[in-house]
């Protein structure tokens, strides 16, 4: 599965700070107005190429015609376009695709806020336990949560049917009405679940127009705005450098008391993936050691 390509509006948010942006779950841009842009979209299709040519993969690529969607030639992609101001039945990811991957990243949102708000105060402090490292991780959990079966329907819904009816093992009815209970849990009983995942329909991703001057001032205030925008993110995650896990040995003993803690519970699906986390820790702390340290024959020894 593609990596998820995620634009926000700093080129590295703090949270990211001591991490190589390549190896996050999502794939990373930036500009001022966290905007696709023809050059980001561009960027991505000839990666996106390349990844096809490797794989000796040839694909058809369906897009609108959104003003950041450029015509180029690829080798292994061919784009074909919608016809100009077409609504969204004919576009396959507009009959359930989104939505759905929407409903799950906000069921992980809402979960979280649910997890943290018996040690919170304030909205202001709820707000500051989620950075975007947080929405990322949780954006690319619920990408994987995107059934084949469903991009299949997708398609059929929107006329791309081979004569086969697609076989349902969806589960959207159910985590939706989970999205819908956490939402009671944390007093919104007036909100409804299909309004809180279509909340932000209207927000505005990419330019109106090719204006190319503001498209060339855009580009400018991006370069000197995201020193800016780091330091605005900094206020947001100062609980964060008060981390009291200051090494993989530590990292080890966290995980063996949250270990502990899963079996306590009776929580197999914890326990299992807290023990991959400690193996992973373990291997790093296993690394770390020097001749100053003590070593296993000195231990025996003993």
């Amino acid at each position: 599965m593609e990596k998820p390509l995620v634009i926000g509006k700093a080129t590295k948010p703090l949270c990211f700070r001591n991490m190589d942006i390549w190896k996050l779950p999502v794939e990373w841009q930036s500009n001022k107005n966290a905007w696709m842009t023809s050059k980001i979209m561009e960027e991505w299709l000839i990666a996106f190429n390349g990844r096809m040519k490797k794989q000796n993969r040839h694909v058809l690529l369906f897009l609108d015609n959104a003003t950041c969607h450029p015509h180029i030639e690829l080798s292994n992609v061919r784009l074909t376009w919608f016809p100009p101001n077409t609504t969204s039945l004919p576009q396959p990811m507009n009959q359930g695709a989104i939505r759905t991957v929407k409903m799950h990243y906000r069921k992980l949102l809402m979960q979280s806020l649910l997890a943290n708000m018996n040690h919170i105060t304030s909205v202001s402090g709820l707000a500051a336990t989620m950075s975007v490292l947080d929405a990322v991780i949780w954006i690319s959990q619920a990408v994987k949560k995107l059934l084949p079966e469903t991009v299949t329907k997708c398609f059929e819904r929107a006329g791309f049917s081979t004569g086969e009816v697609t076989a349902g093992n969806e589960n959207n009815e159910i985590d939706q009405q989970d999205l819908q209970n956490y939402m009671n849990d944390a007093g919104f009983n007036n909100c409804n679940a299909d309004d809180y995942i279509d909340i932000d329909k209207d927000v505005q991703t990419e330019p109106d127009t090719m204006d190319i001057d503001a498209l060339v001032k855009n580009i400018g205030e991006s370069w000197k705005g995201d020193k800016e925008k780091e330091e605005e993110e900094n206020d947001i995650v100062l609980e964060q450098e008060k981390c009291r896990v200051k090494t993989y040995e530590d990292a080890v003993n966290c995980l063996k008391e949250l270990q502990q803690f899963a079996l306590n519970w009776n929580d197999a699906d914890m326990l299992y993936k807290i023990s991959q986390a400690k193996v992973i820790a373990e291997s790093q702390a296993a690394k770390s050691v020097t001749c100053v340290q003590k070593t296993l024959a000195s231990l025996m020894k003993q």
